[in-house]
């Protein structure tokens, strides 16, 4: 096909303000195949991913609805369909452009209907599964689940697990440690596509070559301590297969599937079935993959089984991506897939898929681009050859500023970022000019102390995605109270409570407490079962750490009392995580707060708050435990006053994170708070905490977030803080110590590791993993590397890089990240504030404008309640008290008598909504349905009673009532009104590929070949002082009596479910029997159309006991609990 129009003449055409450039170019008007965009920081990818997209179908390649476009974010999948509507909107308005393209009118036809799809990468898997389902053991109707769900489903799999989960080297883990591991490695196969035999054959390889090296002539035990411990890791993963795959098929079972499988499914599905990709190829000829560096290997997979080979010319494939922009290897994904593009999307004659660069930085000045072009060097190396060149300015670019600092403390380094946007912000301000600004860490926790530094000199700060739902300080709060509720033993939780501004006790108080926490435990108990790294004892004791870290930080009083106490907290928690996995429990600051002891301990203010913290947390242990867990969260954010506190302070956020944390337990499924608890633990862990409540954010202040979370945005400055060695220090997790990790390809390779070649003995096999480790942690430093580049190429005009040398309450000292001090030699003394330890800074201090912004002298105060009002509202709270103390007389009458009604029946109504229990009267008409209801869950069952509502009819009820219908067509019946005429029954679509496949297995079944005697047939059953209606699906007369059928289109339920599901048998049972009462036998049976089983069973309850279950519902099981 002959080329109609170049690129640049197609942007003048379109009237655009900027042409591309000749690089732009050469992407847009790329022949059309497979094609590498390797496109740096900033370099404008987006525009040219939509320009090329309007190119392609500008010059017939394809109509707008052959066009996919994948990328990772709703945000990013909007804004890329935006661009591409838009300019395609331009094109088929200029109808004379139109024409002289295409005089055919084929052009204009296929612009009528601009309908690109575009779409994230997980959202497209779905779109699969949903379409070619049934080609694996996953149906197409498989309802998505939340993280929430699939914990619960988890937690109820493995307390009913009866497997070996314990090696003989060992140790016994938590329940909750097995749902986190068996997640992990469901995770870890889903991303890698690993079966459970590969998962066996690798560990079992590693078990099998470490037994077969002889012992080292000078070791005197069979293995050494590390290899016994990699040896029990990889037993430990081969003991977990059977539970991962119980737990797969749970999901199978109730028809769910997670997020991490869909895309798995997804990628073996186009891997295994040809049939998949042949579909995709013809309905689609443009397909754009965007951040083709952050792909799985699922995804690859995916990708290159529906879009790769060399056998569809007229398919063009372009991935655009950088390899320097690679930071989520941690979240599975695999940095080396934008190499291999180019050999898994090979041209139709077989060769490599070309590459073009995209290297011109439109967002980043030249002192910037210099900095960043040095880590990109230090990472690629300086070669021609390299995966990108380097960055170059834009033409004509402005000038950039830079400054570099390392401090001596990190409270000055805070203080110099923290004054430096304050200049900027109010000069903005006085200039009514436009001000943003980032400040970007590399952990969480460093955020708290820049807000307090932005908030000391008046400059508006939000906090933008820094920590997850469960950081955010309210959110924190009341999870702490929920643990010290029913886990008196986490002194971490209790501690965040008393040191903070709920209780805000004070050091010496904090002591007293502790040492009463000992008197409780009566000298310790001692575990032979402490935990190991894998263990939740473990990993509660680093976070407990971070724990005490913050709030020692914080302390009121002198460094000695805080290092005291640290260490006495420290051992009390360690001691507490040593017992986490016996019987025994230890005692805690919980228990020790329940049980003050002698008064004279402490303070007298600190006497008065404890007494208030044990009086609350004793409410809600009365009150509120046996409630739903919403309403108990409810409750303990009044309790505690924590909505009023947050709406009390200034932020745009005011209690969306509250009301989005209550969103959370709300949609969990269980009913349990340490399940709960147990999910928001693993969330924290390995989901960042859950996702935050929706805050809107301006542009007119500093926004804090993680390096992480600042990957393609930009601001005109960036302080990018802490870039010290421990900060950006990585640490190798790998299979090795780890269950939920695979074995990968490069383990053993002596190519990599040379060492593997020389293995001759146990010590030799160790030393060389242990190389290979090296290796692994090296990569992961190379990614850290990356990722500080990410934040540098954040700044549009100003970039502020800085360290400090030392961190409050602590005297260790650190050195700046290699790349950070790699700049100072690059951007000259006069961009470099301060760098300690060099002399002349140290002469220069004297007089500094930080001088003593250290520890040095310094006592900081600690300030309770945690309020700072602004003045005029501490006027307005002055003039409200006033005016309490001088009120009006009260006024009798007729109008206050309707106000003391009222407000009598709100207390009232309140009241009751405290009460755990609210009586149901059980309603004196039912369905079978009503009876299998209310024997499941009589809570549930009693609020649907209590408060009716109707159901929308869905996807599953759908099919049955469509299955029921072409049944009583195949029997010769049909009912006098059908659901389908109902009003609204049309609102929901009936997947027809299903639907046929139960019409085939039911005539493949034994009923298919008899004559039902009735089917649909009505009764009316009358049991004790309730009357049931139904319908009997069929009835079939042989020999031997009556057969009373059920069908069903649904999985079969497990065991539990069966229990209650057979009481609908059995109600259809006595119906008949005293519909026909001729004395014979009537059997009942469900028959399951999905899967083609029979199953009758045992042991149906008779009328009498049916009677009596409802008799007692009647009385006793009818309440709802933990009422609205």
């Amino acid at each position: 096909m002959t080329t109609r129009i170049d690129p640049v003449e197609l942007s003048r055409a379109l009237r655009q303000r900027f042409q591309p450039t000749q690089q732009q170019a050469r992407v847009i008007g790329a022949n059309p195949g497979p094609l590498l965009v390797v496109a740096g920081a900033g370099a404008g990818k987006t525009e040219t991913m939509a320009a090329r997209v309007v190119w392609l179908v500008a010059n017939g390649y394809a109509r707008p609805d052959q066009v996919l476009g994948l990328t990772f974010t709703r945000k990013a999948a909007r804004e890329l369909e935006q661009r591409i509507r838009d300019r395609l909107g331009v094109l088929a308005a200029d109808r004379d452009l139109v024409h002289r393209l295409d005089p055919s009118g084929a052009l204009a036809d296929g612009l009528a209907a601009i309908a690109p799809t575009v779409s994230t990468y997980d959202a497209y898997a779905g779109d699969l599964i949903r379409e070619y389902g049934l080609l694996v053991p996953v149906e197409p109707d498989a309802r998505l689940i939340t993280a929430a769900e699939l914990h619960a489903i988890a937690t109820d799999v493995v307390t009913d697990y009866t497997g070996r989960l314990i090696p003989d080297e060992g140790n016994n883990p938590a329940p909750n440690t097995v749902v986190e591991n068996v997640l992990g490695l469901m995770t870890s196969m889903g991303n890698e596509l690993a079966t459970p035999l590969d998962v066996r054959t690798d560990a079992q390889t590693f078990l099998s070559e470490s037994a077969s090296l002889e012992r080292s002539s000078r070791s005197k035990v069979e293995y050494s301590q590390k290899l016994a411990g990699w040896r029990n890791k990889q037993q430990e993963r081969i003991d977990y297969l059977p539970l991962a795959e119980e737990l797969n098929q749970e999901l199978r079972r109730r028809g769910v599937v997670t997020f991490n499988e869909q895309m798995s499914v997804a990628a073996a599905l186009a891997r295994d079935h040809d049939a998949v990709g042949e579909g995709q190829r013809r309905r689609y000829r443009v397909v754009m993959l965007d951040e083709y560096q952050d792909t799985s290997h699922a995804q690859r997979v995916l990708l290159r089984s529906l879009f790769g080979g060399s056998n569809n010319a007229a398919l063009t494939v372009t991935a655009v991506g950088d390899p320097m922009q690679a930071i989520y290897t941690w979240r599975g994904a695999t940095a080396a897939n934008l190499a291999a593009f180019v050999e898994d999307f090979p041209t139709p004659g077989g060769e490599p898929a070309p590459k073009l660069e995209l290297t011109t930085s439109w967002r980043n000045p030249p002192e910037v681009l210099q900095l960043a072009n040095t880590i990109s060097d230090d990472v690629l190396g300086t070669a021609q050859t390299r995966a990108v060149a380097r960055l170059e300015a834009r033409p004509g670019a402005a000038q950039g500023q830079v400054s570099l600092g390392f401090f001596e403390s990190d409270t000055d380094e805070v203080s110099y970022v923290a004054d430096e946007l304050a200049t900027k912000f109010h000069h903005a301000q006085n200039a009514d000019a436009p001000f943003n600004a980032a400040v970007l860490v590399r952990k969480n926790r460093h955020s708290a102390q820049v807000a307090e530094a932005l908030e000391a000199r008046g400059v508006p700060y939000e906090i933008v995605g820094v920590a997850g739902l469960l950081d955010v300080p309210e959110v924190a709060d009341v999870v702490a109270i929920a643990t010290m509720l029913v886990r008196p033993a986490d002194s971490a939780a209790a501690l965040r409570i008393l040191g903070g501004a709920a209780v805000g006790l004070g050091l010496a108080d904090l002591e007293a407490l502790a040492k009463r926490a000992e008197n409780l435990r009566g000298g310790g108990v001692t575990s032979d079962k402490a935990g190991t790294a894998n263990t939740p004892s473990a990993t509660d004791a680093s976070d407990d750490a971070d724990s005490l870290d913050t709030a020692i930080a914080d302390a009121p009083d002198a460094p000695d009392a805080a290092e005291a106490l640290e260490r006495d907290l420290a051992s009390l928690l360690q001691r507490a995580g040593d017992v986490v996995d016996t019987d025994e429990r230890a005692a805690g600051l919980t228990d020790a707060v329940a049980d003050l002891g002698e008064p004279e301990r402490y303070s007298p203010e600190g006497l008065h708050r404890l007494r208030d913290l044990a009086a609350k947390l004793r409410w809600l242990r009365t009150h509120s435990l046996g409630k739903r867990l919403t309403d108990l969260f409810s409750d303990i954010i009044s309790v505690f006053g924590i909505r009023a506190a947050v709406l009390a302070r200034r932020s745009v956020s005011r209690a969306v994170h509250l009301d989005k944390l209550l969103e959370e337990v709300d949609a969990y499924p269980g009913a349990s708070v340490e399940g709960l608890l147990d999910y928001f633990a693993l969330a924290r862990r390995h989901e960042d905490g859950l996702t935050p409540g929706t805050v809107v954010t301006r542009n007119d202040r500093v926004q804090i977030l993680t390096a992480h979370k600042a990957k393609g945005l930009e601001w005109d400055t960036v302080a990018v803080v802490h870039a010290d060695e421990r900060t950006y220090d990585v640490r190798a997790e790998t299979f090795l110590s780890y269950v939920h990790l695979l074995q990968g390809a490069t383990f053993g390779d002596p190519d990599l590791t040379p060492a593997f070649a020389e293995v001759e003995t146990r010590t030799d096999f160790q030393k060389a993993a242990e190389a290979w480790v090296k290796t692994v942690r090296a990569e992961l430093a190379e990614e850290t590397a990356r990722l500080f580049y990410v934040a540098v190429t954040r700044a549009a005009q100003t970039l502020i890089v800085t360290a400090a040398r030392t961190q409050s309450g602590s005297d260790r000292l650190k050195a700046p990240y290699k790349h950070f001090e790699a700049m100072r030699e690059l951007v000259g003394p006069s961009r470099v504030v301060y760098w300690a330890g060099d002399a002349d800074e140290e002469d220069a201090r004297e007089g500094s404008v930080h001088e003593g912004g250290g520890d040095q002298g310094e006592v900081r105060h600690g300030m309770w309640p945690d309020l700072d009002p602004p003045a005029e509202e501490a006027a307005a709270a002055v003039a409200v008290s006033q005016a309490l103390e001088e009120l009006p007389p009260l006024i009798e009458g007729e109008l206050y008598g309707l106000w003391e009604r009222d407000v009598s029946a709100l207390i009232e109504e309140h009241k009751a909504s405290l009460i755990a229990e609210v009586p149901v009267v059980l309603p004196g008409e039912l369905t079978a349905s009503d009876v299998v209801a209310l024997q499941a869950d009589p809570e549930q069952f009693a609020r649907r009673v209590r408060r009716p509502v109707p159901f929308k009819p869905n996807a599953y009820a759908k099919r049955g009532t469509a299955f029921h219908e072409w049944l009583e067509e195949f029997y010769g019946q049909r009912p006098l009104l059908t659901d389908d005429e109902l009003p609204g029954s049309d609102e929901a679509e009936v997947d027809m590929a299903t639907l046929e496949r139960l019409k085939a297995n039911f005539i493949a079944s034994e009923w298919a070949n008899r004559t039902p005697r009735y089917v649909e047939r009505p009764f009316e059953l009358a049991l004790g002082e309730s009357v049931i209606r139904g319908r009997i699906d069929a009835v079939f007369e042989d020999a031997n009596g009556w057969t009373v059928v059920d069908w069903k289109t649904g999985q079969r339920p497990g065991k539990a479910e069966m229990r209650s599901a057979k009481l609908q048998l059995a109600v259809y049972r006595e119906a008949w029997q005293r519909i026909v009462d001729d004395g014979r036998r009537v059997d009942a049976v469900f028959f399951y159309v999905r899967t083609g089983q029979k199953v009758a069973p045992e042991n149906l309850p008779s009328g009498d006991e049916l009677r009596r279950l409802l008799n007692g519902s009647a009385s006793g099981a009818g309440s709802e609990s933990g009422a609205e």
